[in-house]
């Protein structure tokens, strides 16, 4: 069928305006040219879409179809017409994110939430990956922006320094373990995780298995939160970051310790694959990130 979004217009400017003169004038065109794409688009379609009356013109069963349609594909294409203008002038568009499951649990919802509030046509994808992946997936361009650990290969990728990751061992408060721990003698306990499909549970399974061990999980849990709550109560042991563990430590009867292991001192990073091939609106989130990480950088500094 061959018909286009002006058709589709003077068509619904007619059966709501209830005349060829309404759609006329409220189209910019003279009444012959109303009237000549209405009946080219009944031929089109075979079927009478309006009827004459002595008071205008009102749809037939199949003009009463058309509208509905008619307007659904006029909507999505105004939408369409804000994006797209939204997007050429780099305010808005879709960002993919990916990170660690620390980040997007410790400092990701406040950095996200204001970033957001100040850009209401951005949006963001957000996935919880291992940093090797992630890495991998910038590279491919099947990512905007990630953040990951120090110790991901970050070869060919540009970089900024971000924020902290230290990990720590939370141990019930009437636990005989002492820190610092290695984690071969943290494998020796039951243990409280998160889900396995978390950057953190994957990356933590990796160890294990590099040190030809698996780990005894007595149940795996949504968030840190829970996590500290089922530690608190004396069932075993976890990993987490240190914020977190600082948090929940609060109002929750649990001890932290250190882990003796270079990977628990980790830094976090943020990377794209270039920044100047970056939509300005990714942009946007990127300069975001930096500038959180000056202020972090700059407390730090201020504390010592």
């Amino acid at each position: 069928m061959k018909f286009d979004l002006t058709d589709l217009r003077i068509f619904l400017s007619a059966v709501e305006g209830g005349s060829l003169t309404a759609a006329a004038f409220q189209n910019n065109v003279v009444v012959a040219a109303v009237s000549a794409r209405l009946r080219k688009m009944e031929e089109t379609f075979g079927l009478p879409l309006v009827e004459r009356t002595g008071r205008g013109i009102r749809p037939t069963l199949a003009g009463d179809i058309l509208v509905g349609h008619a307007r659904k594909v006029l909507d999505d294409t105004r939408k369409l017409e804000v994006e797209l203008e939204a997007f050429s002038e780099g305010r808005g568009g879709t960002i993919r994110l990916l990170s660690n499951t620390n980040m997007l649990s410790e400092h990701m919802p406040q950095l996200l939430g204001s970033f957001l509030r100040q850009n209401p046509d951005i949006f963001v994808t957000v996935k919880d990956k291992p940093s090797l992946e992630v890495v991998n997936l910038l590279r491919n361009g099947e990512a905007d922006i990630g953040i990951v650990a120090s110790s991901a290969d970050m070869t060919g990728l540009e970089r900024w320094r971000f924020v902290p990751d230290r990990l720590v061992l939370i141990v019930p408060e009437d636990a005989s373990l002492e820190g610092p721990v290695t984690y071969a003698r943290v494998l020796d306990h039951p243990l409280i995780s998160l889900n396995a499909t978390v950057a953190l549970s994957q990356f933590l399974r990796r160890l294990a298995n590099e040190l030809g061990r698996r780990a005894n999980i007595r149940i795996r849990v949504e968030n840190f939160e829970s996590l500290c709550r089922i530690v608190e109560c004396g069932a075993g042991l976890g990993i987490v970051p240190e914020s977190a563990a600082r948090r929940y430590a609060r109002d929750m009867r649990f001890r932290t310790l250190e882990i003796a292991e270079g990977w628990a001192e980790r830094e976090l990073y943020v990377c794209v694959r270039n920044e100047t091939q970056l939509p300005l609106y990714a942009q946007k989130l990127l300069q975001h990130f930096r500038s959180y990480a000056d202020e972090v950088i700059a407390t730090a500094s201020t504390e010592l």
